[in-house]
Protein backbone atom coordinates (compact mmCIF):
# COMPACT_ATOMS: atom_id res chain seq x y z
CA UNK A 1 0.00 0.00 0.00
CA UNK A 2 1.47 3.28 -1.05
CA UNK A 3 2.18 6.08 1.75
CA UNK A 4 -0.36 8.31 2.47
CA UNK A 5 -0.51 12.21 2.11
CA UNK A 6 -0.20 12.68 5.93
CA UNK A 7 2.79 9.80 6.15
CA UNK A 8 4.34 12.23 2.87
CA UNK A 9 3.77 15.05 4.91
CA UNK A 10 5.31 14.01 8.23
CA UNK A 11 7.74 12.15 6.35
CA UNK A 12 8.78 15.53 4.68
CA UNK A 13 8.45 17.74 7.46
CA UNK A 14 11.54 15.21 9.13
CA UNK A 15 13.61 15.21 6.63
CA UNK A 16 13.75 18.81 6.32
CA UNK A 17 14.36 19.03 10.16
CA UNK A 18 17.40 17.17 9.43
CA UNK A 19 18.24 19.46 6.81
CA UNK A 20 17.26 16.99 3.89
CA UNK A 21 15.72 19.91 1.54
CA UNK A 22 16.04 18.03 -1.07
CA UNK A 23 14.78 15.01 0.20
CA UNK A 24 11.85 17.12 1.78
CA UNK A 25 10.59 18.53 -1.41
CA UNK A 26 10.39 14.90 -2.84
CA UNK A 27 8.03 14.26 -0.05
CA UNK A 28 6.34 17.34 -0.71
CA UNK A 29 5.68 16.66 -4.10
CA UNK A 30 4.56 13.31 -3.38
CA UNK A 31 2.43 14.32 -0.98
CA UNK A 32 0.96 17.70 -3.53
CA UNK A 33 0.22 14.39 -5.54
CA UNK A 34 -1.45 12.08 -3.09
CA UNK A 35 -3.83 14.55 -2.63
CA UNK A 36 -4.09 17.15 -5.41
CA UNK A 37 -6.41 19.10 -3.27
CA UNK A 38 -4.29 20.33 -0.46
CA UNK A 39 -2.35 23.51 -0.64
CA UNK A 40 -0.23 22.53 2.28
CA UNK A 41 3.18 20.69 0.45
CA UNK A 42 2.92 23.73 -2.27
CA UNK A 43 2.91 26.37 0.34
CA UNK A 44 5.63 24.37 2.09
CA UNK A 45 7.90 23.92 -0.88
CA UNK A 46 6.87 27.70 -2.32
CA UNK A 47 8.41 28.88 1.17
CA UNK A 48 11.94 26.44 0.28
CA UNK A 49 12.00 28.06 -3.02
CA UNK A 50 11.93 31.05 -2.19
CA UNK A 51 14.07 31.03 1.03
CA UNK A 52 16.73 28.91 -1.45
CA UNK A 53 16.39 32.48 -3.65
CA UNK A 54 14.96 30.03 -6.79
CA UNK A 55 12.52 32.81 -7.76
CA UNK A 56 10.40 31.18 -10.77
CA UNK A 57 9.80 28.03 -8.61
CA UNK A 58 8.97 29.48 -5.79
CA UNK A 59 6.45 31.53 -8.07
CA UNK A 60 5.03 28.52 -9.46
CA UNK A 61 4.68 26.83 -6.16
CA UNK A 62 2.76 30.06 -4.94
CA UNK A 63 0.44 30.03 -7.80
CA UNK A 64 -0.47 25.90 -7.02
CA UNK A 65 -1.28 27.01 -3.31
CA UNK A 66 -3.23 30.15 -5.18
CA UNK A 67 -5.85 27.49 -7.03
CA UNK A 68 -6.48 25.68 -4.32
CA UNK A 69 -6.99 28.92 -1.74
CA UNK A 70 -6.95 32.35 -3.64
CA UNK A 71 -6.99 34.08 0.01
CA UNK A 72 -3.49 32.69 0.62
CA UNK A 73 -1.67 36.22 1.22
CA UNK A 74 1.81 34.38 1.97
CA UNK A 75 1.53 33.20 -1.19
CA UNK A 76 0.66 36.20 -2.84
CA UNK A 77 3.57 37.67 -1.14
CA UNK A 78 6.32 35.15 -2.37
CA UNK A 79 4.64 35.76 -5.95
CA UNK A 80 4.94 39.48 -5.58
CA UNK A 81 8.64 39.63 -3.82
CA UNK A 82 9.70 37.28 -6.05
CA UNK A 83 8.46 38.89 -9.15
CA UNK A 84 10.09 41.87 -7.79
CA UNK A 85 13.07 40.44 -7.55
CA UNK A 86 13.36 38.62 -10.84
CA UNK A 87 12.66 42.13 -12.45
CA UNK A 88 14.94 44.17 -10.55
CA UNK A 89 18.03 41.43 -11.51
CA UNK A 90 16.67 41.47 -15.42
CA UNK A 91 16.31 45.45 -15.17
CA UNK A 92 20.26 45.61 -13.45
CA UNK A 93 21.49 43.18 -16.47
CA UNK A 94 19.43 45.51 -19.19
CA UNK A 95 21.10 48.29 -17.59
CA UNK A 96 24.36 47.44 -17.55
CA UNK A 97 24.78 46.52 -20.51
CA UNK A 98 22.65 50.01 -21.64
CA UNK A 99 20.34 47.99 -23.49
CA UNK A 100 17.13 49.32 -22.04
CA UNK A 101 15.53 51.93 -24.79
CA UNK A 102 11.95 52.25 -26.37
CA UNK A 103 9.09 50.40 -25.52
CA UNK A 104 11.19 48.00 -22.87
CA UNK A 105 12.19 51.35 -21.02
CA UNK A 106 8.75 52.95 -21.11
CA UNK A 107 7.42 49.98 -19.71
CA UNK A 108 9.64 49.54 -17.31
CA UNK A 109 9.19 53.06 -15.93
CA UNK A 110 5.17 52.13 -15.91
CA UNK A 111 5.75 48.96 -13.99
CA UNK A 112 7.88 51.52 -11.34
CA UNK A 113 4.99 53.83 -11.07
CA UNK A 114 2.73 50.65 -10.16
CA UNK A 115 5.14 49.26 -7.64
CA UNK A 116 5.74 52.97 -5.99
CA UNK A 117 2.07 53.54 -5.33
CA UNK A 118 1.86 50.26 -4.44
CA UNK A 119 4.52 50.46 -1.84
CA UNK A 120 5.42 53.70 -1.34
CA UNK A 121 7.70 56.21 -2.87
CA UNK A 122 10.30 55.29 0.74
CA UNK A 123 10.80 51.92 -0.93
CA UNK A 124 11.30 53.22 -4.90
CA UNK A 125 12.12 57.06 -4.60
CA UNK A 126 10.31 59.00 -7.49
CA UNK A 127 12.03 59.93 -10.99
CA UNK A 128 13.68 63.00 -10.69
CA UNK A 129 11.64 66.08 -12.20
CA UNK A 130 13.07 67.07 -16.01
CA UNK A 131 13.97 70.05 -14.55
CA UNK A 132 16.87 68.49 -12.66
CA UNK A 133 18.38 67.77 -16.26
CA UNK A 134 22.12 68.75 -16.74
CA UNK A 135 22.51 71.16 -19.26
CA UNK A 136 24.29 68.72 -21.65
CA UNK A 137 20.96 67.71 -21.39
CA UNK A 138 22.29 63.83 -20.39
CA UNK A 139 20.27 62.07 -17.56
CA UNK A 140 21.08 63.00 -13.72
CA UNK A 141 22.75 60.78 -12.22
CA UNK A 142 20.74 58.26 -10.62
CA UNK A 143 19.65 58.32 -7.08
CA UNK A 144 20.50 55.52 -4.90
CA UNK A 145 18.00 52.76 -4.60
CA UNK A 146 18.32 51.11 -0.68
CA UNK A 147 17.94 47.46 -1.83
CA UNK A 148 16.24 45.34 0.34
CA UNK A 149 18.50 42.94 2.13
CA UNK A 150 17.86 39.15 0.37
CA UNK A 151 17.39 36.43 2.84
CA UNK A 152 20.06 34.23 3.54
CA UNK A 153 19.75 30.57 1.64
CA UNK A 154 18.33 28.45 4.27
CA UNK A 155 19.62 25.15 4.09
CA UNK A 156 16.05 24.09 5.98
CA UNK A 157 12.70 25.17 6.81
CA UNK A 158 11.67 23.63 10.29
CA UNK A 159 7.72 23.18 9.52
CA UNK A 160 7.18 24.25 13.30
CA UNK A 161 8.45 27.78 12.43
CA UNK A 162 6.10 30.53 11.62
CA UNK A 163 5.07 31.76 8.23
CA UNK A 164 7.09 34.57 7.22
CA UNK A 165 5.89 37.94 5.46
CA UNK A 166 7.99 37.73 2.55
CA UNK A 167 6.89 41.78 2.07
CA UNK A 168 8.90 42.22 5.44
CA UNK A 169 12.18 42.46 3.35
CA UNK A 170 10.84 45.69 1.43
CA UNK A 171 10.18 47.37 4.78
CA UNK A 172 12.72 49.87 5.35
Amino acid sequence: MPPTYADLMVSADEAQKKGGVVEAMGFYEKAAKADPSKKQPWSRIAQAQFDARNYGSAITAAQEVLQRDTTDVTAKSIMAVSGLRVSANALEQLRLANALGGSTREEAQTLARIMRDALGESILPAPLPAAAATPTDKPAARPTVRRAASPPAAASVPATEPKRNPFDALKG
